[in-house]
C-alpha cells in the first residue's frame, strides 16, 4: 500500500492485475509508521449530541479519581453511556490534556496496539514514543518474534521512558471499547504499563467486561477506581431533567415513571425511547405506547430500534440499511454505496436526528452509528434484503480508500479474487510492520482453492507462521510458495521462500540445510537487506565451522553492501550479528571501525539499535587496542540507548563484555563481580541467552577466584557443572575447563590442571572466537609460571605476545587481569621475550617491570639484575665487545661482570655459564 492514497481501491487492484510482474518480490524498503494503517479518528475524541446530559455527579467523581488513582475502569453492558463520559471528559476536566485511542478488533494484534497507542500520545506530544517506535521497528529484525512477551514489554519500558522524557506535565489517556481487546500479549503490554507507569500519567479505560489485568493489585495499592453499572445507569432526577428540561417532552410523573422502570437508567434505550416518544404528541398516544412496549416479548433496544426505523421515511430507511455496513459513513461512501446523488444530504439529515455519533469536528463528514444501532441495522439488511448485502460490500470495497475496509468488504462479499489480490499488495507490508495477526486472519478467510493458487499468499502465511514459533507448519506454507513461485518462473519470490526457510533451518538447529538454503537463496534476486541478513548469517555459520577464511569473505561483503547502499533496513540488520567475536577474524578490525563510524555518521547520534551496536562494537575494539577510558565511554552509550530502547539482550550482552575487560585490566574485580552477580539472573530468564550462561558464570567465577573468594568461586563451578546445554558451543567447554582449572592451581594440583587445560587450549586454537570469553592458553603459561616452569610459561606466552604486538590488540592479554598477566609479563621483561612490548603491558595495566635477582643454591651467591643481563647474552654467544654495545657500557665494566659471574656461578668457561643459566631457567 502507497502511503497517503487517497483513491478507490478498485484501482488499485486493476492495476496490481495488470502488471506483468504479478506476484513479484516485496515493493521497496521505506522507514515506516505503523500508525499510517489507521484511521485517524481512532484518535480524535468524538463529538456528542448537543442535547446530551451534563452528568456532573460523574464528572465530580471521575475528576476526583484522576487526582489520586492509575487507573479509572467504566465497566459495564454495552449502551450505559461509557463513550459519553470518556468523551465528555476532556470538556469536563479542561486541565488535564488527554489523548484518546479508540479500539476494535484490528488493534487485538500486539504490534498494532503499541503502534496505536503511540500514535494517541504523538497527538498531544508529537515528540513521544520516537524510540518506542524505534523498538518497534527493531523487534521485526530480531530473532524474538515480536509479539512474544520480553519484546512487548520492552517496547512499552521504552514508551515509558519516552513519556518521562517528553511530557512531564499530568496527563491522561482515554482508552474506548477495551472489550475488544482478547490477546494476551496486548493485556501484557497493558499491565506492564500500568505497573510502570509514569507518576504524572493517568489511564480511563471503558469496558462491557474486567478485562485479564492485575486489578486485584491495583485495588489493593488504592490505584483503582472503579465506575460500574450501577455508577452509570441514569438516575430518575437525570431522567426527568434531560427528558423535560433538555429534550422538552414534558410528560407527566406517570409517564416518567414507566419510562424508568423500561429503561432501568439504560442511556441507550433512553436515547431510542425519547426517538420513539417524539411521535407520540398526545398523552394517550404515550401512554399506549408504553404500554405495548410493557408487553413485549423482545429486548427493549431491538423493540425501540424498530420503532424509530419504522417512524422514518422510506428514503432514510433505505439510506440507515445499506449504509449500516461501513465503519465509518462519509459522503463519498454513502453514494457509491447506495447510488444515490443526495447520500451527502441524507447523510447530514440523519445525523441531526442523533442517530449517528459524529466524528471529530474537523472532518465534520465523517460519522459512525451507535454500536447497538448498526448491529441491529445489519441484522435488518439482512433479513430484509440478504441479496444485496454482498453487492453493498462491492461497492464499499471499490470506493473505500483505506486497505484494510476494503479488504473486509471484499471478504464479506465474497470476491475472492479481489480481495486475494488486495492482501498480495499490503501483505509484504503489514510482515514488515509485524501486523502478522492482521495478514493472516486476511489470508485463512479465503478459501483453500484460492490461497492455494497464489504463491505470494502461501508465502505469507509461512511468514506469519514462523514469527509465532510454528516451525513444521512455517516449513509446509514456505515449500508450497517455493514450489508455486518456480513454477510461475518468479525468481525473487523463490528467493524470499528460501531466506524465510533459511529461518525456519536456524530455529531447528539444522544448520547443513541452512548452509545450502543460503546458497542457493543467494543466487536469487534479493533485496539489499536480505542479501546482507543471508550473509551474515553464513559468516557465523563458518565462524563454527571453522572456516575463517569463508567467514571473513562473507562477513566483508555483507558489510560493504550495507555501507553502499545507505538503507536503514540493511544497518539495523547488520546492528546485533556484528558482535566483539567477529572482532577476531583473520581480518582484523579496521573494516569493523569503518563500519562504525560510517553508521553513525549516517544516522548520527540519536537513539536506535544501529547507534548503539557501533557504539558497543567500538567499545570492545578499543578495549582490544588497550584504550580503557575510550571502551568504556562507548560501552556506557550503548547502555543509555539500550535502556531508552527498553533492553536489547544481545546489546546489554556485549557491553557487559565490554566493562568487565576494562574492570580486569584495571584490576576492579570486585566491580567485575557485583556486575555479573547483578546480570546473571536476568540473562538466565532470557531465552536467547540462557544457553550461554556458562559463559557468564565463568566470569563471575574469574573474578571471585581472582579476589582470593575460593568458596563462592567453588559455588559458582559447582553451578557451571549442573547446567545441561541443549545445545553445543565450543566456548561452553572452555569456560568449564578455565573455571575448573583456576580452582586446581589454587589447590596446588597442576598436573590436573594441565590434564585439563591441554584439550581447551587446542579447542580454542580451533575457534578464535571463544577469546571473547577467556583465554586458555594465557592461563596455561600461568599454570606453567605456578608449577616453576618458568621457560614453558614463556613458550606459551611467545606467540600471543608477538601476535598483539603485531595486531594491535593488547587487550588480548591484559584483559585476564593484572592477577595472572603481571606475573607473566615481568618474566617475559627479565628474559627478553618481547621485552620492550612486555614492559609497555604492564605500563597498560599499572604495574612497573620490576628487575628480579636470582639465587645460586650451590654457592649461596646472587645474581644482580644486570648480571643477569649480561649472562643472558652470554649464553647467546655475545662477545664482550658486543656485550658493551648492547648494554651501553665500557669492556672493564662488561670484564669485570663476565668475571663476577663466573665466580657465583662456580664455573670457568662462558660455555660452562650459558649451561648453568639453562639450569637456573634464566634463559
Amino acid at each position: 500500500m502507497v502511503r497517503g492514497r487517497r483513491r478507490p481501491w478498485s484501482d488499485v487492484v486493476k492495476e496490481y492485475n495488470d502488471k506483468d510482474s504479478r506476484g513479484c518480490g516485496p515493493m521497496e524498503t521505506q522507514a515506516t509508521n505503523l500508525s499510517l494503517h489507521m484511521a485517524r479518528t481512532k484518535f480524535q475524541v468524538p463529538v456528542l449530541p448537543p442535547d446530551v446530559l451534563a452528568r456532573q455527579r460523574l464528572f465530580d467523581a471521575v475528576r476526583l479519581a484522576l487526582s489520586s488513582r492509575r487507573l479509572v475502569l467504566l465497566s459495564a453492558p454495552a449502551g450505559y453511556g461509557k463513550t459519553t463520559l470518556l468523551a465528555a471528559l476532556p470538556q469536563a476536566c479542561p486541565d488535564l490534556p488527554m489523548a484518546w485511542l479508540s479500539l476494535d478488533e484490528e488493534d487485538n494484534d500486539p504490534i498494532h496496539f503499541l503502534a496505536a497507542l503511540v500514535a494517541s500520545l504523538q497527538c498531544l506530544e508529537p515528540t513521544c514514543g520516537i524510540t518506542a517506535q524505534a523498538v518497534l521497528g527493531e523487534s521485526l529484525s530480531s530473532s524474538s518474534r515480536p509479539d512474544s512477551g520480553d519484546q512487548v514489554r520492552r517496547a512499552v519500558g521504552a514508551l515509558i521512558n519516552d513519556i518521562l522524557a517528553t511530557m512531564p506535565g499530568p496527563f491522561a489517556l482515554l482508552l474506548d471499547d477495551l472489550h475488544h481487546i482478547t490477546q494476551p500479549a496486548v493485556h501484557v503490554a497493558l499491565d506492564y504499563l500500568l505497573e510502570r507507569l509514569p507518576p504524572q500519567m493517568r489511564v480511563v479505560m471503558s469496558t462491557r467486561h474486567d478485562p485479564p489485568l492485575g486489578l486485584a493489585r491495583l485495588r489493593a495499592r488504592g490505584q483503582l477506581a472503579e465506575f460500574r453499572l450501577g455508577d452509570l445507569r441514569f438516575t430518575p432526577d437525570e431522567v426527568a431533567w434531560w427528558l423535560q428540561e433538555r429534550l422538552r417532552l414534558r410528560l407527566s410523573p406517570e409517564e416518567l415513571a414507566a419510562l424508568e422502570s423500561l429503561a432501568e437508567g439504560w442511556a441507550a434505550g433512553l436515547r431510542l425511547l425519547a426517538l420513539s416518544l417524539e411521535h407520540f404528541p398526545t398523552s394517550a398516544a404515550r401512554a399506549g405506547f408504553l404500554a405495548q412496549m410493557a408487553s413485549r416479548d423482545r429486548s427493549v433496544f431491538d423493540f425501540l430500534a424498530e420503532e424509530v426505523l419504522g417512524h422514518q421515511s422510506d428514503a432514510v430507511k433505505a439510506f440507515l440499511l445499506e449504509t449500516s455496513i461501513l465503519p465509518e459513513p462519509t459522503p463519498a461512501l454513502c453514494r457509491a454505496v447506495t447510488g444515490r446523488p443526495d447520500a451527502e444530504a441524507l447523510l447530514e439529515e440523519v445525523g441531526r436526528r442523533n442517530l449517528l455519533i459524529q466524528s471529530p469536528a474537523e472532518r465534520g463528514d465523517r460519522y459512525r452509528y451507535h454500536p447497538l444501532f448498526a448491529e441491529f441495522l445489519r441484522r435488518r439488511l439482512a433479513q430484509a434484503t440478504p441479496e444485496r448485502v454482498a453487492e453493498l460490500h462491492r461497492r464499499a470495497a471499490e470506493a473505500e480508500t483505506v486497505a484494510a475496509r476494503a479488504i473486509h468488504h471484499y471478504l464479506a462479499a465474497g470476491l475472492w479474487e479481489q480481495a486475494a489480490v488486495a492482501v498480495e499488495h499490503v501483505g509484504e507490508e503489514l510482515a514488515r510492520d509485524g501486523l502478522f495477526h492482521m495478514l493472516r486472519g486476511w489470508i485463512e478467510a479465503l478459501p483453500a482453492s484460492i490461497r492455494d493458487a497464489r504463491p505470494r499468499l502461501s508465502y505469507f502465511l509461512g511468514v506469519c507462521a514462523l514469527q509465532r514459533g510454528a516451525l513444521a507448519e512455517a516449513s509446509s506454507y514456505l515449500e508450497c510458495a517455493r514450489s508455486g513461485f518456480e513454477a510461475a518462473g518468479d525468481e525473487a519470490g523463490r528467493g524470499e521462500a528460501l531466506q524465510e526457510l533459511v529461518g525456519v533451518a536456524s530455529q531447528q538447529h539444522d544448520y547443513q540445510g541452512q548452509a545450502e538454503l543460503i546458497r542457493l537463496a543467494l543466487a536469487c534476486p534479493l533485496s539489499t537487506h536480505g542479501r546482507v541478513q543471508l550473509l551474515m548469517a553464513r559468516a557465523w555459520q563458518a565462524v563454527y565451522e571453522r572456516n575463517l577464511d569463508e567467514a571473513d569473505a562473507y562477513l566483508n561483503e555483507a558489510i560493504d553492501l550495507t555501507l553502499d547502499s545507505r538503507e536503514l533496513r540493511a544497518f539495523a540488520i547488520v546492528a546485533p550479528i556484528l558482535r566483539a567475536h567477529l572482532t577476531l577474524l583473520p581480518g582484523g578490525t579496521e573494516r569493523l571501525v569503518r563500519y562504525c563510524r560510517q553508521a553513525l555518521a549516517r544516522f548520527g547520534e540519536g537513539v536506535g539499535v544501529v547507534q548503539a551496536g557501533a557504539h558497543c562494537l567500538l567499545g570492545y575494539i578499543y578495549a582490544l587496542r588497550g584504550h580503557i577510558d575510550e571502551a568504556v565511554r562507548e560501552a556506557e552509550r550503548a547502555r543509555v540507548i539500550s535502556r531508552r530502547l527498553g533492553g536489547f539482550h544481545f546489546l546489554d550482552w556485549e557491553v557487559d563484555i565490554v566493562l568487565t575487560t576494562a574492570h580486569l585490566m584495571r584490576g576492579d574485580y570486585a566491580s567485575s563481580e557485583r556486575l555479573w552477580a547483578a546480570r546473571l539472573p536476568w540473562y538466565e530468564q532470557t531465552p536467547a541467552i540462557r544457553p550461554w550462561t556458562a559463559t557468564f558464570l565463568y566470569c563471575l567465577g574469574r573474578a571471585q577466584w581472582m579476589q582470593g573468594n575460593l568458596e563462592q568461586a567453588r559455588k559458582t563451578q559447582a553451578r557451571m557443572s549442573s547446567l545441561v546445554d541443549a545445545q553445543y558451543f565450543p566456548e561452553l567447554a572452555i569456560s568449564r575447563a578455565l573455571m575448573r582449572v583456576l580452582l586446581e592451581i589454587a589447590e596446588r594440583r597442576y598436573a590436573e590442571a594441565e590434564r585439563i587445560l591441554r584439550p581447551a587450549v587446542e579447542l580454542e586454537q580451533a575457534n578464535p572466537h571463544c577469546l571473547v570469553f577467556g583465554n586458555a592458553r594465557l592461563l596455561l603459561a600461568y599454570l606453567y609460571l605456578s608449577w616453576n616452569r618458568p621457560q614453558q610459561a614463556m613458550s606459551e606466552l611467545a606467540p600471543m605476545l608477538a601476535r598483539c604486538q603485531g595486531d594491535g590488540m593488547p587487550g588480548l592479554i591484559l584483559r585476564e587481569g593484572a592477577a595472572i598477566v603481571a606475573p607473566l609479563l615481568r618474566l617475559a621483561a627479565e628474559r627478553g621475550v618481547h621485552a620492550a612490548y612486555a614492559a609497555h603491558l604492564l605500563s597498560l595495566l599499572g604495574v612497573k617491570a620490576e628487575a628480579r635477582r636470582v639465587d645460586v643454591p650451590e654457592t649461596g651467591e646472587t645474581l644482580t639484575p644486570r648480571e643477569i643481563e649480561v649472562l643472558r647474552l652470554v649464553a647467546a654467544g655475545a662477545s664482550n665487545k658486543a656485550i658493551t654495545e648492547q648494554l651501553v657500557i665500557t669492556e672493564s665494566t662488561a670484564k669485570t661482570h663476565v668475571t663476577s659471574i663466573l665466580r657465583k656461578l662456580n664455573v670457568t668457561s662462558r660455555t660452562q655459564a650459558a649451561a648453568r643459566a639453562r639450569e637456573l631457567q634464566i634463559v
